[in-house]
């Protein structure tokens, strides 16, 4: 509904509603996007395109007589970090029409005051895509888990993705000055705060590097193998999960929805034994706070769980996006940020068992979830032993 389309886009010639693709624009576009999947930040990218001396969008909208709201810049080339971010969150470039991402306090100001994306209202498939879905998610994931310098100016590649499984608080980077590299280790945040809240629950990082890049080669040799296994086992596997999860949010809800109007009949009794005199006002004031207060947390508890509910029934193993990722990564030799964006969403590291001197380390990927890739690997071993002896 936009005077001015977004760049990448231009209106039809035939039809003034219309979007039809730039081409030479949305090349532009879609290399923003591999470069930032490649594991660039806006500012890298920004770099790179003012070095490339490829104009502006404001520029460039000048230089094409395409309609823009913004005055020529001084220097045509120069991209700056915001304008990349911009970009690279556009729901736009998936072939939709976004409405509603603003709003005006009343008629009479000018000033835009931007709606939660919650509120947006998405049109799907109204214009030709520039990016592919698959590369859209994995570049909102990247973005997600953006990293910051720590105080010894370094940014390690597992930061944000550490997570304790028992109290699952986020695990910290340990690390100083005179540490060789197999010394660095992540720790229990909880553990940091008090010993007597949760364990240690510490691993080396050279450790779980390792087994990070083990089963990250395992995923990628499994699905490239079996890609039309994968994507039924993922779909059960998800469905499952999400089952279970679904029964236990619903059964919780109903019974908060059921106190909720117990407490209501409650309150209004005590209303009414107030007024006749049966409870004095110093008394029906102490027990009707205590039951709203109970029932405003549990409608707020409520409104958590219906909202979760909702997203639950709209969300579906995007098996399609990890594959995209595995096609990215075939020759996977070594980790790095972007790799792991690109597949993980997050580890979560168990205490070490006394007994066995083994920990559980679950690697829930983005799309998929935790799926088990060893078990799947050996079912389609022993699948292939039973074949080869059947033949």
């Amino acid at each position: 509904m936009t005077t001015i389309p977004p760049y990448g886009y231009m209106k039809s010639p035939e039809d003034k509603k219309k979007w039809i693709v730039d081409e030479e624009a949305a090349a532009v576009v879609q290399k923003i996007f591999s470069l930032c999947a490649s594991g660039k930040g806006p500012t890298q990218i920004a770099k790179w395109l003012k070095q490339q001396q490829i104009l502006n969008p404001t520029a460039y909208c000048h230089a094409k007589g395409l309609p823009t709201s913004n005055k020529p810049t001084a220097d045509p080339y120069k991209w700056t970090n915001e304008t990349v971010s911009r970009i690279l969150e556009r729901v736009d470039y998936l072939g939709h029409t976004v409405n509603f991402k603003t709003t005006k306090q009343s008629y009479k100001s000018k000033k835009k005051i931007w709606n939660d994306p919650e509120n947006w209202v998405i049109f799907e498939n109204t214009q030709p895509p520039i990016i592919e879905e698959s590369v859209f998610l994995i570049v909102q994931n990247i973005r997600k888990a953006r990293r910051r310098p720590t105080k010894m100016g370094e940014m390690g590649m597992f930061s944000g993705l550490l997570y304790c499984a028992e109290c699952g608080g986020k695990m910290y980077q340990c690390r100083a000055t005179n540490f060789a590299e197999n010394q660095k280790y992540f720790i229990c945040s909880t553990y940091r705060k008090g010993k007597d809240l949760c364990t240690t629950h510490s691993i080396k990082n050279v450790v779980l590097h390792e087994i990070v890049l083990r089963n990250l080669r395992e995923a990628i040799s499994y699905v490239s193998e079996h890609e039309a296994e994968f994507i039924q086992d993922a779909a059960e596997s998800d469905m499952r999960d999400r089952d279970a999860e679904f029964v236990r949010k619903r059964e919780t809800l109903a019974k908060a929805d059921t106190r909720i109007a117990e407490l209501d009949r409650i309150i209004s009794r005590l209303y009414e034994d107030n007024v006749i005199g049966k409870l004095s006002d110093e008394r029906f004031i102490k027990m009707s706070h205590d039951y709203e207060l109970e029932q405003s947390n549990l409608k707020s508890m409520a409104d958590v769980l219906r909202k979760d509910l909702k997203q639950q029934e709209q969300q579906k193993t995007n098996v399609k996006a990890f594959i995209a990722a595995v096609k990215k990564y075939t020759d996977l030799q070594e980790l790095d940020a972007a790799v792991l964006r690109a597949f993980i969403d997050r580890i979560e590291v168990s205490h070490v068992d006394k007994k066995s001197r083994t920990r559980e380390i679950t690697i829930v990927y983005n799309f998929i979830g935790a799926f088990d890739f060893t078990r799947a690997i050996e079912n389609a071993r022993n699948t292939s032993k039973k074949e080869q002896r059947t033949a």
